[in-house]
């Protein structure tokens, strides 16, 4: 295997889990009163161990010698087998599953950020896992009893993997349009078992070597169905076809005819499949018919979610490789002494500005996607059900966010880092350019962003009539006025608060433009108007983090390691707030002078 580039410091993650988010607070449910912060401690540090010695050493290997198809077969990289091996027999597939299914039923908190270390160590290798996860509770959710038996514990302990089916050649981010169709078969004494006939592709992991059957979850249209994705109806569908008792049958007809030739991710074989082209494709319908749009939903906000570990994990490798490199490599004198000797590169001031986006972004991002799957834990687990519910609509609101904010800040933040390095962060000594590669497709899959901010605006803010984002953007307002005579960060409350008050002006002026002239200013801005709730909440997230350091740090010495850390994350939060939340400014400028030059244009002048 290749060289190790994983090199992280979990000082951070550490704070956010038990010191920030005081995870030690979930005990206090059923499902998780037998664990303890010792075993969580023990999952981190045994996480960071395979990382270091079993997946980060595949990561420019896998990149290099990528997937390889012959015939309709498709091999990954040979060193994925091992790092495979290690993960399945050591139960690191599933770490929120279920355990009645071989998950380790470990809170949604500290799997999104043990999530992140793997990712860090190799995003494509992680996407085998990942899909699988999603496919299993999808299955666990809405299959029978038998479906739950027969598929469960296999993909939950990878001997088995899955995918989800969504797109074609002609039905994209328009998946009504679709156009793979199931028929009862006729054959079957079983209802619910139809034939399949269609075409996929884009197909994340839809064939490879790593396992000995792969489980398809496929849109499909029953024949005689309505239009769109009203009529659109979700199957199982294996690759090898699994008999009652579990065993593997015949094959299912299901053929890969092709995988994509990418700018990333090149250790995941994006494959193109087609089902039942001999007439012999079966597929088993989960639940009822005409279902599917809104079960394979609840699929894509989990990998909506996983989109933001998987663009945090990328940034922070990015940082990791950046900070370490800056510290070491020796050019030019001090900008305020010219005659002085060469220091390292972190001393000089504009080195430190980029190293500074990248640790405020990558910790912004942490807190946010720590916090969410907070949210998410409280909402599967808390006894009282309006603590559920309400726990449910704050995640409605902010997977939006996750997904596009953190996805497009990441790939911007691994250019601070490619440019730390300099020339060698352009060549592939180092793996940055690797993540810049890795990173992109991250804002593009699971629902474009663009997409995500028409679901944000048409969707979530909507939600309770409105209540739920209100509820969030005046509680950002109340605590930004608490703190606005802060000693430390009176400051960055007052632009916190003002950029709260920039960000509800988006939606206020919306309201007046829909079903009026300037209708058009609603798509010009909706991602922007994401990129300003982002950066808000970001930097309410940040400000909370630095009050809980601040009180930690009056009870440790200032020079230790503990006292350093503490000292850096007050420092890290004033960044945030004074560099990057004041984009939120700029952006509400653009929203109030109404442009629409974009669509003026005469089409022919592109």
């Amino acid at each position: 295997m290749g060289k190790n580039f994983f090199n992280r410091d979990d000082r951070d993650l550490r704070f956010v889990l038990f010191e920030y988010l005081k995870v030690a607070d979930l005990f206090k449910y059923d499902a998780f009163k037998d664990f303890s912060l010792d075993d969580f401690e023990m999952i981190i540090q045994e996480a960071m161990k395979v990382c270091k010695e079993v997946i980060g050493p595949t990561n420019q290997d896998g990149d290099k010698e990528g997937c390889t198809y012959d015939n309709g077969d498709v091999k990954v990289p040979k060193s994925f087998h091992h790092a495979w091996k290690v993960m399945s027999e050591n139960s690191w597939i599933s770490l929120n599953g279920n355990p009645e299914f071989g998950g380790q039923g470990l809170p949604n908190a500290l799997t999104g950020l043990i999530n992140e270390l793997f990712i860090a160590a190799n995003m494509a290798f992680m996407t085998y896992p990942g899909l699988s996860i999603s496919n299993a509770r999808v299955i666990e959710h809405h299959g029978t009893d038998e479906d739950r038996a027969l598929f469960l514990e296999k993909l939950n302990t990878g001997v088995w993997t899955g995918t989800m089916c969504l797109t074609e050649a002609d039905a994209g981010s328009d998946v009504g349009y679709q156009r793979t169709k199931a028929v009862p078969d006729p054959k079957s004494k079983d209802p619910r078992i139809y034939k399949i006939d269609g075409n996929k592709c884009f197909i994340t992991c839809g064939n490879h070597d790593l396992a000995e059957n792969i489980i398809h979850l496929v849109l499909a249209r029953v024949e005689g169905g309505p239009p769109g994705t009203k009529g659109i109806s979700l199957f199982l569908v294996p690759k090898i076809w699994v008999n009652p008792d579990g065993t593997l049958g015949e094959p299912n007809d299901v053929f890969c005819s092709g995988i994509e030739h990418k700018m990333g991710i090149h250790g995941s074989s994006t494959a193109s499949l087609i089902f039942g082209e001999k007439g012999g494709c079966r597929g088993i319908l989960l639940g009822e018919p005409h279902s599917g749009m809104a079960k394979m939903f609840e699929m894509m906000n989990e990998a909506r979610m996983g989109c933001g570990v998987q663009a945090l994990g990328m940034t922070a490798a990015s940082y990791d490789i950046a900070r370490q490199y800056a510290k070491e490599r020796f050019q030019g004198p001090p900008f305020t002494n010219r005659r002085a000797e060469r220091v390292p590169i972190i001393q000089h001031e504009d080195v430190r500005r980029m190293l500074m986006n990248l640790k405020a972004g990558t910790e912004a991002m942490r807190a946010m996607i720590g916090k969410l799957y907070y949210m998410i834990d409280v909402s599967e687990y808390d006894p009282d059900e309006a603590a559920r519910k309400k726990a449910f609509s704050k995640v409605e609101l902010l997977t939006p966010l996750v997904k596009a904010y953190i996805s497009d800040l990441g790939y911007m933040l691994i250019r601070d880092a490619i440019q730390v390095l300099g020339g060698v962060g352009y060549c592939q000594e180092f793996p940055v350019e690797q993540y810049a590669r890795d990173c992109k497709i991250v804002s593009i899959w699971e629902g474009t962003n663009y997409i995500q901010a028409g679901d944000l605006v048409g969707r979530k803010l909507p939600l309770e009539g409105g209540q739920v984002y209100q509820d969030w953007i005046q509680g950002i307002m109340d605590f930004a006025a608490q703190h606005k005579g802060d000693p430390d960060f009176g400051k960055d409350c007052e632009l916190l608060l003002k950029a709260a008050q920039d960000t509800n002006d988006f939606p206020t002026r919306y309201m007046q433009y829909f079903g009026g002239e300037k209708i058009k200013v609603v798509p010009l801005t909706i991602t922007r108007f994401l990129d300003c709730f982002s950066e808000t909440l970001m930097a309410n997230l940040m400000l909370e983090q630095g009050l809980v350091a601040r009180e930690k740090l009056k009870g440790v010495k200032a020079d230790s390691a503990d006292g350093i850390f503490y000292r850096g994350k007050i420092e890290t939060v004033k960044y945030f707030c004074r560099n990057i939340l004041p984009n939120v400014f700029a952006r509400h400028l653009t929203l109030e002078l109404e442009d629409t030059s974009a669509v003026d244009i005469p089409e022919a002048a592109f």
